[in-house]
C-alpha cells in the first residue's frame, strides 16, 4: 500500500480528506502544521504528497519569512522525484488561483479537493507515472522500501533502538528529522559505520573545521568535492590534506561516534530504520565501538531524572555485573572512570548506596548504571551476592560517604531568586511561557525549568539551606504542567486568569480562544509571516467580532500580506480600520498604523497629524514617538 503525506491546517478538511484518501487505498500520514509535514517527510518517506496552498511557512528556513514546505521538499535529496500535489480552499470559497503555487514546483493544482474524484484521480495517475521511472539504486532503494521500525522521538526512544540494532546485528540506515533537518546514520553488522546530515554546520567538513584538520578554505573545497560525489578520502587529497589509511578512519571513527552520541539524545522529531546494505557503495565506513555513543548521548542531553526513573524500583537491591559485561565489553566503549565504577558493581552494595557515595559524580553513576540496565550488562540481586570463593553471601560491604561541598553563596542568591519568582507566577510565566504556548511548548518548557531546579544537578553541594525551596518549585511546576498540558484545564485557567486581571487595550468581555489567537498571531508578525498572522486575526476577529483592538492587528497583516501596489494594500487596510474607528473612534494602536500608512504613502502631514493627536490624549505611548521619528524619512 502507497503513503500518502497529507498535510493541511483547516481540521475538518483535514479530518474529510484523510478518509477520502484512505477509502483510495492509501496509508494517510495527516499533519496540520509544516514542521510536522517536514519531519514525516524526510523521515517516512512518502510515495506521494497533498499540501494545502495555504500551510503556514516554515520559521527559520532559508529566508527571513520561511519557506512552504513544498519548497523545503523539492529542494531535499528525497523530493526530486516525489509527486506533490497541491490543494486549495475553493470549497471554503476561499481560492487563492494557481498563481499561489507558481513557485512550489507542483506536478498538480486542485482548486476544490472536496470535488468528487478529482483528488484521489490525479494523485492515483502521479504515483503511476512515478512508478513507471527507472528503479532506484543504492541508498535511494534502500527508502523507498518500507521502514522496518518508526516513530516519534519524544521519550528519548533512540538508546534502545541503537541497542536492539546492536543485538540483532542489523545492517541498514537510520533516518533521523527534526523541522527540515535530515540526519542519517549509517549501520552494519549492528554498529554505526556513517553518518551524514543536511546541514551544512553539522556535517563532516564543519567537524574537520572544528578539529583544525582543515581551514576554511580547505573546508570549502571538501564540500564542493563532496557534492560531486567523491569520497572523503579523495575529497581531501582535493584540498590539499594528507590523511589516508589509519589516521583517516580515526577522523571518520571519530566523527561518527560524535555525531551519532549528538542524534541519540534528541527528544524532538520523527525517525525510522531502513534495512539494507546497498549504502557501501556511495559511503566510506569506519566501526567505532557499537554502544559507546548511546552512554554519551544520554549524559550530554537526557535529563538525570529521565535516567533515574528506571533505577528507583532497584535502590534497595544489590547490583551485580552480568555475563553480557564481559562479552559487550568493547562495544561499551567506557573510559577509566568508568570501568573503576563498573568494578564497584560487584553484588555487594545497595544501589543506593553506590550511586549516593561510589566512584565518581552522580550524573555519572546514574547513567552509567542506566546504561549497563538498558545493555544487559547489570542485572539486581535482593540480597548480597556471593564473592568469588564464598559459598553464600551475608554481609554487604560498606562504602564510606561521600562529603558534600557548601553550596556557593552565589548560586544559592541565583537559586533563591528563581525559585520565587516560579512560586509566585502564574502557572504559564513559572514555565515562562505566553498563553499563546501549545501542548509541545509546554512539555518541552516543563522539561527544561524542572531539570534546571532539580537538586540532582547540585549532587555535589549540601542543600540544607535550599531544599524545601527546590522542593516547591518542583510541586509548582508539576502542577503547571498537569493544568497546561490538557487542552480543557488550560481554557478553564485562561478563563479564571482574566477572570482576575483586564487584558489591555480591550473594552468588550474577553473571549479566550480568541486572545489565544492574536497572541499566535503576533509572533508570527514578528516572524514578518503576514499571510499565517492574517489567517490568525481574521480567526480571532470572527470569535469576537465587536472588539475593536482585533481589526488593529488585522489591519496590519492585512496592509503587508494583500496583493497589489502600495495604494491597493493601504486601501484594503484602511477599510479594516474604518471597522475599529466604528467601535472605538480613539483607539491608539489603529491611529498609529494608519499614521505609518501614511507615511508610507509619502502623506508626512496627515501621519503627523495624527501621531500629534495619539500623543496628546497619551504622551507616554512609547509606539506613537517611535513611529513619528520615522515620519517623512
Amino acid at each position: 500500500m502507497k503513503t500518502l503525506l497529507l498535510a493541511e491546517s483547516h481540521p475538518p478538511t483535514l479530518e474529510h480528506l484523510t478518509g477520502l484518501l484512505a477509502q483510495a487505498g492509501y496509508t494517510v500520514i495527516a499533519v496540520s502544521d509544516p514542521v510536522s509535514a517536514m519531519e514525516h517527510f524526510v523521515a517516512d518517506n512518502p510515495d506521494v504528497v497533498v499540501l494545502a496552498v495555504d500551510l503556514a511557512r516554515m520559521e527559520g528556513a532559508e529566508g527571513a519569512e520561511g519557506s512552504h514546505v513544498g519548497q523545503l521538499i523539492r529542494s531535499h535529496s528525497q523530493g526530486g522525484r516525489v509527486p506533490i500535489v497541491a490543494i486549495d480552499k475553493g470549497h471554503l470559497g476561499k481560492a487563492k488561483g494557481v498563481q499561489s503555487v507558481l513557485g512550489l514546483k507542483v506536478n498538480a493544482y486542485i482548486q476544490d479537493p472536496l470535488k468528487p474524484n478529482e483528488l484521489a484521480s490525479k494523485v492515483d495517475e502521479l504515483v503511476r507515472a512515478a512508478a513507471a521511472v527507472a528503479p532506484t539504486q543504492g541508498i535511494d532503494a534502500m527508502l523507498d522500501r518500507q521502514a522496518v521500525t518508526a516513530g516519534d522521538l519524544k521519550g528519548y526512544p533512540l538508546p534502545e533502538l541503537v541497542h536492539v540494532l546492536y543485538r540483532q546485528r542489523r545492517q541498514g540506515v537510520l533516518v533521523v528529522a527534526y523541522r527540515d533537518l535530515a540526519r542519517r546514520v549509517f549501520f552494519a553488522r549492528g554498529g554505526a559505520v556513517n553518518y551524514d546530515s543536511s546541514a551544512r554546520q553539522d556535517a563532516l567538513p564543519s567537524f574537520l573545521l572544528e578539529r583544525a584538520i582543515v581551514s576554511e578554505a580547505q573546508a570549502e573545497i571538501v564540500v564542493q568535492a563532496l557534492s560531486s560525489g567523491l569520497r572523503i578520502g579523495a575529497a581531501l587529497a582535493d584540498a590539499g590534506v594528507e590523511a589516508a589509511g589509519q589516521e583517516l578512519l580515526e577522523i571518520l571513527r571519530d566523527y561518527t561516534r560524535e555525531r551519532l552520541a549528538q542524534v541519540v539524545g534528541m527528544r524532538e522529531g520523527r525517525f525510522a530504520f531502513y534495512a539494507g546494505d546497498e549504502y557501501q557503495q556511495e559511503v566510506a565506513t569506519a566501526e567505532i565501538p557499537a554502544l559507546a555513543p548511546v552512554l554519551e548521548g544520554a549524559r550530554r542531553a537526557i535529563p538525570l531524572k529521565v535516567l533515574a526513573a528506571p533505577l528507583r524500583r532497584h535502590m534497595g537491591e544489590y547490583p551485580v555485573r552480568s555475563p553480557e559485561f564481559g562479552k559487550d565489553l568493547p562495544a561499551l566503549g567506557l573510559d577509566t572512570d568508568d570501568l573503576k565504577l563498573a568494578m564497584q558493581i560487584n553484588g555487594r552494595l545497595l544501589l543506593r548506596d553506590l550511586l549516593a557515595h561510589g566512584r565518581g559524580d552522580l550524573r555519572r553513576g546514574y547513567s552509567l548504571l542506566w546504561f549497563l540496565r538498558l545493555t544487559g550488562g547489570v542485572t539486581f540481586s535482593p540480597s548480597p551476592v556471593a564473592a568469588e570463593g564464598e559459598a553464600v553471601a551475608t554481609v554487604p560491604d560498606v562504602i564510606a560517604r561521600r562529603k558534600r561541598k557548601a553550596l556557593p553563596s552565589e548560586v544559592a542568591a541565583a537559586l533563591r531568586e528563581g525559585a520565587v519568582k516560579i512560586i509566585t507566577s502564574s502557572y504559564f510565566h513559572s514555565l515562562g511561557l505566553d498563553i499563546a504556548a501549545d501542548v509541545e511548548a509546554v512539555e518541552r518548557a516543563y522539561h527544561e525549568t524542572a531539570m534546571r531546579y532539580h537538586p540532582d544537578n547540585f549532587a555535589e553541594y549540601d542543600l540544607s539551606e535550599v531544599r524545601d525551596l527546590l522542593d516547591s518549585v518542583q510541586e509548582k511546576l508539576s502542577a503547571s504542567y498537569r493544568v497546561l498540558s490538557v487542552d480543557e484545564k488550560r481554557k478553564a485557567y485562561l478563563q479564571f486568569l482574566v477572570g482576575k486581571r483586564e487584558v489591555a487595550g480591550r473594552i468588550n468581555a474577553i473571549n479566550v480562544e480568541a486572545e489565544i489567537l492574536i497572541r499566535r498571531g503576533e509572533s508570527y508578525l514578528r516572524r514578518k509571516d503576514y499571510r499565517m498572522a492574517l489567517q490568525l486575526f481574521e480567526e480571532a476577529v470572527a470569535l469576537n467580532p465587536r472588539e475593536p483592538e482585533y481589526y488593529s492587528y488585522l489591519a496590519w497583516a492585512t496592509y503587508h500580506s494583500a496583493l497589489g501596489t502600495v495604494k491597493d494594500r493601504a486601501k484594503e487596510a484602511q477599510k479594516v480600520l474604518k471597522r475599529a474607528f466604528s467601535l472605538n473612534a480613539s483607539l491608539e494602536r489603529a491611529h498609529i498604523i494608519s499614521a505609518i500608512i501614511d507615511n508610507e504613502l509619502e502623506d508626512a502631514t496627515s501621519a503627523r497629524k495624527k501621531l500629534l493627536k495619539v500623543l496628546e490624549l497619551n504622551p507616554n505611548s512609547k509606539l506613537a514617538k517611535a513611529a513619528l521619528r520615522k515620519v517623512g524619512r
